[in-house]
């Protein structure tokens, strides 16, 4: 009898997952540039398991945008800046570098900053986010260097359609949602 529970107790649950998963799948687009001139468009599709698509699906699948930090709101910090600085460093000016967040009333975050060092591999940024009416991210530009920007699109769900990655006002990467 325990095993015949077994048996359907398996079949049972593994047949609700099957029904709950949904593939999604995404269009990913590249353009690359000569002297502001497009030369190459290359495309490919990106599938997915059931997972929330907002924006931390695409900094773990895609890195984008870079270097995003792990939590967007915090009640604690609204309308502060806070910073930290490498704990390693010490005095050492050459590889001290710091991380910079400023946040909103709410406690959104506005903008995150890292300032690199002379011994650092990394170029430094300056991400500000703005935030739609409905409290999304709508986009994320980067203000030093690259003058990377992201714009985001949404369905009613709440899920990100689209993501466009714009560097020196040139679309560099588009990823849609495919239906």
């Amino acid at each position: 009898m325990r095993t015949f529970l077994i048996i359907i107790l398996t079949i049972w649950t593994s047949g609700c997952h099957a029904q709950t998963r949904k593939p999604q799948a995404f269009k990913k687009t590249t353009y690359s540039y000569i002297y502001s001139e497009l030369y190459q468009q290359t495309t490919d599709t990106i599938a997915t398991e059931e997972e929330p698509i907002d924006i931390y699906f695409f900094c773990d699948h895609l890195k984008l945008p870079y270097r995003l930090p792990k939590k967007l709101t915090d009640k604690q910090y609204a309308g502060k800046t806070i910073s930290d600085n490498n704990p390693h460093a010490g005095s050492n000016v050459q590889s001290n570098w710091s991380n910079t967040y400023s946040y909103d009333s709410i406690g959104r975050l506005t903008n995150f900053s890292y300032s690199s060092c002379i011994a650092c591999s990394s170029f430094p940024f300056s991400y500000a986010i703005t935030y739609n009416g409905k409290g999304q991210i709508a986009s994320i530009v980067n203000k030093l260097g690259l003058k990377e920007r992201f714009e985001f699109q949404y369905n009613v769900a709440g899920d990100i359609i689209k993501l466009a990655k714009y560097s020196s006002e040139l679309l560099e990467i588009e990823i849609t949602s495919i239906h």
